[in-house]
């Protein structure tokens, strides 16, 4: 069910929508949203659909998976420089009223794709969304032809944030407001830990060696290996952000299951385990909550799925409508209240599954 109104409701052009409104204050078309995220819920049914595909070996499996990444492809192809991704696209030749109030003002008419609009100002977290996406998908999922388009795409894509110095930049060239990966300047531990990732999933994608150097470059010259493993945040505990730990897991999914120096292991479980620390007694309430615990078996080889664990998994619950009033804007600048249903994305927990499924952490009898 979940399954089946993300791909309807949620669908655009491949990429996932995370938030659809309906008319009357959406078109005909769930299309207009908030989209900000949209590389979030469009990774996590990429990889979905790649642990599904490497359990079922269904083409049509992998089919829609070989169509969720030709979206990822339209999100750089939109904004017509290699290398720089969109956060969404929508293809209308006019602005749509949600582009005034649900984000900054970064929405622009592509030139590449005249007939689109794509948001700009991609941040670190959406980074994380593309290499942990892609990586899942490039190595359960795509076939020859479609690793060497991942591979090229990565190439240029984390190409630039090496050219620029490690900083996510933008249409107009100048760092993006959470673009800050830059060894020269004050930046998130965090910050370290992803970027160390995104090098790590590019050398094993492209096979370049320039990935690798820059890789251990980071590590000797800047000690983002030292700095990754303060990426949670522990105290003052009011401080401590559930959306910092998801990027967190994705990277050292990443990561940890590529690096093979044993010294560099020891550091990145140093992290896992702070963010243990916290995850061990953690309240199920964010999406991803329960992914963070699998994701530490996984890496952990420890068996920390305990009854509570098990029944959170089959509890699981991808969203529900809800219906709310929009504040519309209208051409002669006021404002109409509109009543209208909105509805989330599943796309996390339908990850959750097949991840589960695919580590046999999951029983498909559940």
């Amino acid at each position: 069910m979940f399954d089946a109104l993300m791909l309807g409701n949620h669908w655009n052009e491949g990429a996932i929508m995370q938030r659809v409104f309906f008319p009357p204050a959406g078109l005909e078309k769930p299309l207009i949203g908030k989209q900000a995220d949209c590389l979030d819920p469009t990774s996590e049914m990429l990889a979905a659909y790649s642990h599904k595909y490497a359990i079922t070996k269904d083409p049509k499996d992998r089919r829609i998976a070989d169509q969720i990444f030709e979206a990822v492809l339209k999100l750089e192809r939109v904004t017509g420089v290699d290398g720089l991704f969109a956060r969404s696209f929508n293809k209308t030749d006019k602005p749509l009223w949600h582009e005034k109030v649900l984000w900054y003002n970064e929405w622009h008419q592509s030139t590449s794709m005249p007939e689109y609009r794509w948001l700009g100002d991609l941040s670190i977290d959406k980074f994380t969304s593309i290499f942990y996406g892609l990586g899942t998908y490039w190595e359960l999922c795509a076939d020859r032809a479609h690793k060497e388009q991942v591979a090229q795409l990565i190439d240029r894509f984390v190409g630039r944030i090496i050219d620029d110095n490690f900083k996510l930049t933008d249409l107009d060239g100048k760092m993006t407001l959470w673009g800050n990966l830059c060894p020269d300047l004050p930046h998130q531990a965090l910050n370290s830990l992803i970027m160390l990732a995104g090098l790590k999933v590019a050398h094993k994608i492209t096979g370049k060696e320039r990935y690798s150097a820059a890789y251990h470059m980071l590590i000797e010259r800047y000690h983002y290996d030292d700095d990754q493993i303060n990426s949670k945040l522990l105290f003052p505990k009011e401080w401590r952000n559930p959306g910092d730990d998801y990027h967190a897991a994705r990277s050292l999914y990443m990561v940890m299951r590529y690096e093979e120096d044993p010294n560099l292991l020891i550091k990145y479980r140093m992290n896992l385990n702070r963010h243990w620390h916290d995850w061990k007694d953690m309240e199920f309430s964010f999406e991803s909550s329960i992914w963070f615990i699998m994701v530490y078996q996984v890496l952990m080889d420890e068996n920390v799925l305990n009854d509570h664990r098990i029944q959170t998994i089959k509890d699981m619950w991808g969203f529900d409508r809800k219906t709310r009033t929009f504040n519309v804007p209208q051409e002669d600048g006021t404002y109409k209240q509109v009543v209208a249903e909105e509805e989330g994305t599943a796309a996390a927990m339908i990850r959750n599954y097949w991840f589960g499924r695919y580590y046999n952490l999951i029983d498909e009898n559940w």
